[in-house]
């Protein structure tokens, strides 16, 4: 599925990431851009209002999770809304790297002004050269 809620399909330079939602987080999942730069890309998650440390940014095996989860205080005050239009729930998205594309071990994460701002680093390109094999 693409990131985007579109039929159209992704320029071949995004087919990398494959966003992997589940239906339930739908309502609550913050918009995402990607950005393509010379030596970089950069996913930009609008999610304002958010505490820094509640985030959770974890790569395992191809997957690159983003996720936000409140800490449940429990102490929690008694409001009785009139109206209520937003609120910051939790959520999770996650996105399929192609490890031969992005060096994950590089992969760094900032929080502010309402931005979650990832920067995906490429890998250098492999440059196959030929080896000379001595005969025996």
């Amino acid at each position: 599925m693409n990131i985007i809620s579109s039929n159209r399909p992704f320029p071949a330079s995004f087919r990398f990431f494959d966003d992997q939602r589940t239906r339930t987080a739908q309502t609550a999942r913050p918009a995402v851009n990607i950005i393509e730069h010379e030596d970089h890309f950069t996913l930009e998650m609008y999610a304002p209002g958010r505490n820094k440390e509640w985030f959770s940014v974890d790569f395992f095996e191809g997957t690159l999770e983003v996720s936000y989860t409140m800490e449940k205080t429990g102490d929690e005050p008694d409001v009785k809304y009139v109206r209520r239009e937003f609120e910051t729930n939790d959520f999770s998205r996650r996105f399929k790297l192609n490890d031969e594309v992005i060096d994950d071990t590089a992969i760094e994460a900032n929080y502010e002004d309402g931005l979650l701002r990832l920067t995906l680093p490429k890998r250098e390109p492999v440059t196959k050269q030929v080896r000379q094999i001595a005969v025996a």
